[in-house]
Order: C-alpha cells, then sequence, then structure tokens
C-alpha cells in the first residue's frame, strides 16, 4: 500500500483483542465440554439399553432404568443439536457457566465410567451434577 509520499509501506495484520482472543478460546471451551457430554450419554445410553435387556424379567427395573434412559437420550439429543447448530447455541446451552474446563474434565471422567456396566450409576450421579453446574434442570434423581 503506498502513502501519501508515494512509498511503499507494510501493512500490519489486524492484531485480535484481548477480548476476542477469549470469547474465541471460551467457545472453543463451550463446544469441546459439550463434544465431552455427547459422548458420555451415548455411552451411557448403551449400557442402560444393555442393562435393560439384562432385566427382562424384574419390570420394576426396567421401568427405573428405562426413565434413566429417557433422561439421557433428551440431554444427548439436546447437546447433539447444539453442536449441529454451532457455537452460539453452544454458548447459549452452556450458560454463564465459569467451570467449563472441569465440566469438560467430568464428562470425559463419566464417559469412561459408562463403558463399564458396572460404574454406570456414578456415570449418572457426575452427568446430573453436571447438569446443575450448566444451570440445567437437572431431571435424574441421583442413582
Amino acid at each position: 500500500m503506498k502513502d501519501s509520499s508515494g512509498s511503499r509501506r507494510k501493512v500490519q495484520p489486524l492484531k485480535r483483542s484481548r477480548e476476542q482472543t477469549n470469547a474465541s478460546s471460551e467457545a472453543e471451551l463451550e463446544v469441546k465440554a459439550l463434544e465431552a457430554l455427547r459422548t458420555a450419554y451415548k455411552r451411557l445410553s448403551r449400557v442402560l439399553s444393555d442393562e435393560i435387556d439384562r432385566s427382562s424379567e424384574n419390570v420394576d427395573r426396567m421401568s427405573h432404568l428405562g426413565g434413566r434412559l429417557r433422561w439421557v437420550s433428551e440431554r444427548h439429543h439436546l447437546v447433539r443439536t447444539a453442536l449441529n447448530a454451532g457455537p452460539a447455541y453452544a454458548a447459549y446451552l452452556c450458560g454463564e457457566c465459569e467451570q467449563l474446563a472441569e465440566v469438560r474434565s467430568l464428562a470425559e471422567m463419566a464417559a469412561k465410567m459408562a463403558n463399564s456396566g458396572a460404574s454406570y450409576p456414578t456415570a449418572l450421579n457426575l452427568l446430573n451434577y453436571i447438569d446443575q453446574e450448566l444451570g440445567w434442570n437437572p431431571v435424574a434423581k441421583s442413582a
């Protein structure tokens, strides 16, 4: 680009403000936390379905597990929709949660626990706690 004297001057790249950098890192945290939640809900859905199949002779247990599966499926759908809609909806869904890194870590832990049928109650409790941290109405009772 030429200046008023006719000589070329170097154009400086636009610098991102601190607010823009913080906003983009916050959006990245929100998306990563929701991705971890999506994985946890997906795995837990599979475990709960297997538990229902194993409990085919105990109607009360099947009903109890079915209620849990409904809650997990609804949350999975909510999170999947947010991720498909993009960062703005992810930000809306995460609200003003200031502990997104911790939420992500807990969601990853819940996903690991959901791999084991024996520890799914703990995974359910973790996900219920995450609901509270995100400001969502915790639907599930403690497992």
